[in-house]
């Protein structure tokens, strides 16, 4: 009958630091994510690409609005030529019910779209205008104003490809006139027509 060594203390020592440091080293490499969970708002936005990703995304009173990438929240863009003019419409949602919020930059009846910095005014025939709604049967309401207007900048567009990318930014007042601020808004998206 063969007798099985018995091993040392040394080397079940040895064996253990070595699993021990395994185990630090695995952790340790698993943890690299957190360092991708930024705190800055800002990197909790969609990257402003220029390639029809289908993002959409901004600040709200600094805090970070990014619409689910499908469903009825999903971002989504059209682009029609009717009766002589253009009219177009950039929209994300978010939440449902009471909570649900959503985000709005278009224009009706305008000229054709280039790739420039619009200012945004109110929703009527002949303007560009960002709009923001709070509430399932929208309890508040607001849209930029021709005292108080924002910036819609097309940084590409191309109806080849039925692609329109752009930053925004406007400010829209609450039914109690406090100030609603809409900053760093991007969106990178396919258009229908």
């Amino acid at each position: 009958m063969k007798k099985t060594p018995n091993l040392s203390f040394r080397a079940c020592r040895g064996i253990s630091l070595l699993l021990l440091s395994f185990l630090v080293f695995t952790a340790t490499s698993c943890n690299n994510d957190d360092d991708n969970n930024s705190q800055n708002p800002i990197d909790q936005l969609p990257p402003a690409t220029q390639t029809g990703e289908q993002t959409f995304g901004c600040l709200i009173n600094g805090e970070p609005f990014v619409p689910p990438s499908f469903g009825n929240n999903a971002p989504s863009a059209f682009y029609q030529f009717v009766d002589g003019a253009y009219t177009f419409n950039i929209s994300g949602s978010k939440g449902g019910g009471p909570s649900l919020q959503s985000i709005s930059i278009g224009g009706i009846d305008v000229s054709a779209l280039q790739e420039i910095t619009y200012t945004l005014f109110e929703e009527d025939s002949n303007n560009h205008y960002g709009r923001y709604n709070i509430g399932g049967g929208i309890t508040f309401s607001g849209t930029s104003t021709t005292e108080n207007p924002g910036t819609l900048t097309i940084t590409n567009f191309d109806p080849d490809n039925f692609i329109i990318s752009g930053t925004f930014e406007f400010t829209v007042l609450d039914n109690d006139g406090n100030e609603i601020n809409i900053t760093n808004g991007r969106f990178d998206m396919n258009y229908t027509n």
